[in-house]
């Protein structure tokens, strides 16, 4: 099957933000080591053609479908050294699936969880290593949506049902979007896996499709895109997706275990309690990124792809910690957002082995014009559980958010917290 290689292709920028002033104190080697793992090399946002397979071979699946706030894999990786395969890592905020990716890539037993159906279904596609059986239907397959999408367009057929509202998009992006979606439906009912993965490559292509701007804005603009167009950019996705499962990424002679992810809450997903499927001391390490506070709000960024995937949004609108959409005054938003990082915080406390590792990367931020440190709530936190913070490193990253006010220097920090008996 002919694929479509893009020159100089650019890059997700939540992979390749710069940092720079390191700050560590703790204990020496650990800190030595989360400095290390925050000064990974940036990836830049545009390769050279030449360079492209070594990118590939070394990132993977990181690569697909674009997820704004995403760890950097090298950061995880580099946290991973010292583990052996057949270990367990746990990542309760499994976002686009880095931590899982990561620790499936070195044979890691890996559990995640998240409130949003996007990021646990991402997540298994990207972590769970595609048989070369599959890797050829997924091509098979995709070529036939394709052609049958673009004899939809050629005869103006209107699809039997609509998704997402039009109005965020052109009529006749609109309507194409529609008969695609239609024909991976057909693949859907006739095989899941293959319907799935075909389903997911055409989430990474929905808001670059939209009149928004980003994922992470609302603000519209007006794309110029050709009819057929939409179909092309899926297929080629699927030649992406392929090719990343497929570019050396996965270590042959490592045994893999399926991802065990959890759609749900984390603060009530780690704890004890009535259909709880993690147990006491089952965990080896933990690398996490909590919500940053009044960062993001991944409702909004994921908007138009929910209503593509079916999935239901009101699990995220209810229980997403620490959103920007949160309207309730500063001083309740800080009180709210203690309380949920002491809730998680002490769920890791019971799973984590006795001197077990938890690593969480967490940003500082500002709302109201107020800078709010991001490691100050895990510190209070952890006061008042079993794990202790004995190493930390931080790098100064541009701020995310404008102000009128002078501002200190924002950081993301990584945190080592130890499990003590």
């Amino acid at each position: 099957m002919q694929t479509h290689p893009e020159s100089s292709p650019r890059l997700r920028r939540s992979l390749s933000l710069p940092g720079h002033n390191l700050w560590t104190r703790g204990d020496e080697t650990l800190a030595a080591q989360l400095g290390d793992a925050l000064l990974v090399p940036a990836i830049p946002e545009r390769v050279a053609p030449e360079e492209r397979h070594l990118l590939e071979s070394t990132l993977g699946p990181h690569l697909f479908h674009s997820y704004a706030g995403r760890t950097h894999p090298l950061l995880v990786r580099a946290l991973c050294q010292d583990l052996v395969a057949g270990q367990t890592l746990l990542d309760p905020f499994v976002g686009s699936g880095t931590v899982a990716v990561e620790g499936a890539r070195i044979g890691l037993r890996t559990i995640g969880c998240d409130v949003s159906a996007l990021s646990v279904r991402l997540t298994r596609l990207k972590a769970t290593p595609l048989p070369k059986g599959m890797q050829q239907a997924l091509l098979t397959r995709a070529l036939t949506v394709y052609e049958s999408s673009l004899e939809r367009v050629k005869k103006r057929l209107s699809p039997p049902r609509n998704y997402d509202q039009p109005q965020h998009y052109a009529p006749h992006v609109y309507l194409e979007l529609c008969g695609l979606r239609q024909e991976i439906a057909m693949v859907c009912a006739a095989d899941a896996p293959l319907g799935e993965a075909l389903l997911l490559v055409f989430s990474a292509i929905v808001v670059k499709s939209s009149n928004q701007r980003s994922e992470s804005s609302s603000e519209t603009v007006t794309r110029h895109i050709g009819k057929g167009m939409v179909s092309r950019w899926w297929l080629r996705k699927v030649e992406e997706l392929v090719r990343l499962h497929s570019a050396g990424f996965w270590l042959p002679e490592t045994k893999m275990h399926p991802p065990l992810l959890i759609l749900g809450d984390a603060r009530s997903v780690l704890s004890p309690g009535e259909g709880c499927k993690l147990a006491s001391g089952s965990v080896d390490r933990v690398i996490t990124s909590p919500p940053y506070l009044g960062t993001y709000d991944y409702l909004s960024h994921h908007l138009r792809r929910y209503a593509w995937l079916g999935v239901d949004p009101s699990a995220i609108e209810r229980d997403e910690m620490a959103a920007r959409r949160h309207s309730q005054p500063l001083g309740k938003r800080r009180q709210l957002h203690e309380a949920d990082t002491w809730n998680w915080l002490s769920g890791i406390e019971r799973l984590l082995v006795k001197d077990g590792l938890c690593f969480i990367v967490v940003g500082d931020s500002v709302i109201e014009d107020t800078f709010c440190d991001g490691a100050g709530p895990i510190r209070r936190a952890a006061e008042s559980t079993r794990l202790r913070v004995v190493a930390e490193a931080s790098v100064e990253r541009p701020h995310v958010v404008r102000s009128d006010k002078p501002l200190p220097p924002r950081r993301e920090h990584l945190m080592a917290l130890r499990r003590m008996s």
